[in-house]
């Protein structure tokens, strides 16, 4: 499923089973929507940013229950982990945390401190596990997102803000779209009738459709959230969509060399730095990496081709992300190190042993005194003789591998050439060749198959 749409859907599901499941628990006297504390004095008056809303609440170092596990890396907008208990005791745990850091609890599984507006979920598994999901909608809320003069409130809520006018599908996205654009929100994505924009670190999802019951009417819904990181995405480029979980950045495009200068210039100005000028290569992916005072990082990579086009990746990590992978990678290096010295122990004795296996014997061949050799390797021994003294030399090193517990195979040194076939238990032979015109020199040659022949007069 397409990253946006599962991020709409999932987004849209918890708030629902929020409302849903610890409405039955706690729901008991609580008001139908949040309180809107915009006008506190510490509250924020325009879309937050990444670190704003981390001074209110990062959820990356929010309390976990006690032996919880992190399903996926915490981040400041974002938390999902997996707990002991019930649905109840997990939700009290966390309404208490949220009470302690003084958030004010407004409506049934949504807490609102400074304007933003946080939903906690809890799911039973069935199996005496839960799982605790927190997610900061924040601080921009539906309902105070600009609309078209003409649409009509249909239902305005914390998690969402539905509207209704008569004019046409199309006409009323253009609308939206400038609206947005006026107030300093920023094109982040779009797909099929649902368009995204950010501000800071508020998205701010955008969906124009025709609603048929309603008499061929448009219908305009917005829905929130914060963002666990601020990346710019580079104009003119395709198939944009963001994920929060873990933080990235996606769209394609054709320039490669565009994308590298729009980041290197864009992130320079808000303090991160790239110790390289060009993308290198990390696991066969062209890579770049910045990183900021704060010991944050970015990665831009190119990930693959879609559609005939470079699909880029941005990837944001904490410095509690990253710190926590160092950690960890520090913790597993002893082990590490010791599987690699075992591996390399077991690669270094099966070579040893193979080499053992594949040992040539050392074959001595004893040549008679007066043999000229023309050439000599480790398996073959070719010289020369007087005319007429082949046979005798033949002879003799018959003689010799015979003594030294050799098989004759083939043996057939009659007339002017001949050859003789020596073997032994375990694979190695040796051949003998000769020829003896009678009018000129001698010629020998031993050959051997593995063995090495090592030549003696």
């Amino acid at each position: 499923m397409d990253k946006v749409f599962c991020l709409y859907c999932r987004a849209v599901m918890r708030k629902v089973f929020a409302a849903c499941v610890i409405g039955c628990l706690f729901g008991c006297g609580s008001k139908n929507q949040a309180a809107d504390d915009t006008t506190s004095a510490d509250a924020i008056k325009t879309p937050a940013t990444v670190e704003q809303a981390a001074k209110v609440l990062d959820l990356s170092t929010f309390p976990l229950m006690d032996g919880a596990k992190p399903l996926e890396s915490p981040q400041v907008a974002f938390l999902f982990y997996l707990a002991t208990g019930d649905v109840k005791t997990a939700f009290e745990f966390n309404r208490k945390a949220l009470l302690a850091q003084g958030w004010k609890e407004s409506a049934s599984g949504m807490f609102s401190r400074s304007g933003f507006i946080v939903f906690v979920s809890v799911t039973p598994n069935g199996d005496g596990s839960v799982h605790v999901r927190l997610q900061n909608q924040g601080n921009v809320k539906p309902g105070k997102l600009p609309v078209p003069p003409d649409a009509k409130a249909v239902y305005v809520g914390d998690s969402t803000a539905n509207y209704e006018t008569a004019a046409a599908v199309a006409a009323t996205a253009d609308a939206c779209r400038n609206l947005f654009v006026a107030q300093g929100w920023v094109p982040y994505g779009n797909e099929g009738d649902t368009a995204v924009f950010k501000q800071n670190a508020n998205l701010a999802t955008v969906t124009v459709s025709s609603a048929p019951a309603q008499g061929g009417k448009t219908t305009i819904q917005y829905t929130n959230q914060l963002i666990s990181a601020d990346i710019p995405a580079p104009p003119n480029v395709e198939d944009l969509r963001y994920v929060d979980e873990p933080p990235e950045l996606t769209f394609t495009t054709a320039n490669q060399d565009a994308i590298v200068d729009f980041y290197r210039k864009t992130l320079a100005t808000a303090g991160w730095k790239s110790t390289m000028d060009h993308m290198v290569d990390v696991d066969e992916k062209p890579t770049m990496i910045f990183r900021n005072p704060a010991k944050e990082m970015l990665t831009l990579a190119v990930t693959g081709v879609l559609s005939g086009k470079l699909l880029f990746s941005v990837r944001f990590q904490s410095a509690t992300e990253i710190a926590e992978r160092d950690r960890k990678r520090k913790e597993a290096a002893p082990k590490l190190r010791a599987a690699a010295e075992a591996k390399a122990a077991q690669e270094a004795k099966e070579a040893a042993e193979l080499a053992e296996k594949n040992k040539v014997p050392k074959v001595p061949v004893t040549l008679p005194a007066d043999a000229k050799v023309v050439k000599q390797t480790n398996d073959s021994i070719k010289f020369t003789l007087g005319k007429g003294k082949a046979k005798a030399a033949v002879e003799s090193l018959r003689k010799q591998f015979r003594d030294a517990g050799w098989k004759e195979d083939v043996a057939s040194v009659t007339g002017m050439s001949g050859v003789v076939h020596v073997s032994k238990e375990g694979g190695p032979s040796v051949t003998i060749t000769y020829s003896d015109t009678g009018f000129m020199p001698t010629e020998l040659s031993v050959s051997a198959f593995r063995a090495e022949l090592e030549a003696a007069k």
